[in-house]
């Protein structure tokens, strides 16, 4: 359903000799904007869990044996831990909104993030038999940026973690697209919008003229949109998202990338 794994290329050699250098980088700018959000979230009562160091910090963790036994995810949601952390297993996981409203839901996430990256509106992927199902997943493979590694990472697509995730299981949730209002976390390990998004990266996705949700405006998300007639955004839109994604991997989801990858 809307876009199966495809098998590997090769990418644990290649990702072994990416430019570790570029992921420092990634992680200066990445520490740079948290800062900046902390300060502007301290003049409105509010405070962000600090990141997680930089890459190489932390001891490094196996990831080709069984589920943890732990029942919670460490404190930087995967990024860093010691040596007692729990091992992260299983594809990393990207939630969608469950709301019928949504730009983008189950019905067709595997059209938008799958092989064909097109958005194709609600009522138009119901009649397509390839359809994802509310409630349901989806199992998508998309390729890494040259610039951190290549290779493909096969990703599972959720929209319901409340009901399916472990607590242990959080640790794979590595982007959030949301609707743009607060109630969509509920019943989540981490419903607090600024936990949530300082932990998985956030992204909305709208439809083109649409006003952006006020209550969005205040979290730590990307705004992306797509058009019902004008396909020419959807590659925009989609470039900004999986740019956000693997960005967000290789600073703060380390042991998965590769282990995706490997």
């Amino acid at each position: 359903a809307g876009g199966a794994a495809s098998g590997g290329t090769g990418g644990g050699n290649v990702v072994k000799k990416r430019d570790f250098a570029r992921v420092l980088e990634i992680y200066e700018e990445v520490a740079a904007e948290e800062r900046a959000r902390q300060q502007q979230q301290s003049r409105s009562g509010k405070k962000r869990p600090p990141p997680p160091p930089p890459p190489g910090s932390s001891s490094r963790r196996g990831h080709k044996s069984g589920r943890s036994s732990s029942g919670s995810a460490s404190a930087s949601g995967g990024g860093a831990g010691g040596g007692g952390a729990p091992k992260i297993e299983g594809n990393p996981i990207i939630v969608v909104p469950n709301a019928m409203t949504s730009a983008i839901t189950m019905i067709n996430a595997g059209f938008f993030l799958g092989k064909d990256a097109v958005f194709v509106p609600r009522e138009k992927a119901l009649k397509d038999p390839r359809a994802g199902k509310r409630g349901g997943k989806l199992t998508l493979s998309h390729k890494i940026h040259a610039r951190l590694g290549g290779g493909e990472v096969t990703y599972d697509i959720i929209d319901n973690p409340s009901t399916r995730l472990k607590a242990e299981e959080w640790n794979r949730v590595v982007a959030v697209i949301c609707q743009g209002a607060s109630w969509q976390f509920k019943g989540w390990r981490y419903s607090d919008p600024v936990e949530l998004f300082s932990r998985t990266f956030g992204f909305y996705v709208g439809l083109e003229g649409a006003t952006v949700p006020n209550e969005l405006r205040g979290w730590n998300v990307k705004i992306g949109k797509v058009s019902r007639d004008r396909r020419g955004l959807d590659n925009v839109c989609l470039a900004s998202f999986w740019n956000g994604v693997e960005e967000f991997m290789a600073v703060h989801k380390q042991e998965l990338f590769k282990a995706a990858t490997g």
